[in-house]
């Protein structure tokens, strides 16, 4: 078999090997249970990743995820008037990450000569990988007063949330992740 056939039949095996880049999220709190929180504490959190990216732009055939942000609920208390104060945070990220920068390798070449009195001379040329940083970029926040008395149920980021009890403390309530 010709070398060049068989080159291009590996680097068609694994374009086609990779996929296209996608999106996970990732509740961190248990669905279908009760839980309970206090002034300040977290609903839920999304925790948001998408896979690395490799030099061709499609998916990492090794796996490798980058941090995408997340998306988190907190209890605040309650107004005056009885409706629940809800802090929605967003954070996103922008990355430069890819295969090449997380996982290439450093390498040299050497270029030289001798010389008629026996020494060596030329030049070392080192090669490092791109470097890759994810940046997390400014939080977006949002306060909101939700009346559970009227709605029992609160969607955010692909999460439904439904109110047992609340007082101005504490309140009970239960995930499940939205269809």
């Amino acid at each position: 078999m010709n070398i060049r056939v068989f080159v291009m039949a590996v680097i068609a095996a694994v374009l086609t090997g990779c996929g296209t880049i996608k999106s996970y999220d990732q509740l961190a709190q248990p669905t279908d249970k009760d839980l309970a929180t206090y002034v300040g504490g977290t609903i839920f959190k999304v925790n948001r990743s998408s896979d690395l990216p490799n030099a061709f732009g499609r998916a990492d055939i090794f796996g490798g995820k980058v941090f995408a942000g997340y998306t988190e609920l907190r209890y605040q208390g309650m107004t005056d008037d009885g409706r629940l104060i809800l802090r929605v945070t967003e954070i996103e990220t922008h990355s430069t990450e890819t295969t090449m920068s997380r996982y290439g390798q450093t390498s040299g070449s050497f270029s030289g000569y001798s010389s008629p009195g026996g020494g060596v001379y030329g030049n070392v040329t080192v090669h490092h990988p791109p470097p890759g940083s994810t940046e997390i970029l400014p939080p977006n926040t949002t306060d909101l007063a939700f009346d559970a008395t009227k709605e029992k149920e609160l969607a955010v980021a692909g999460v439904r949330v439904s109110f047992i009890e609340f007082t101005p403390q504490t309140l009970r309530y239960r995930l499940q992740t939205a269809p």
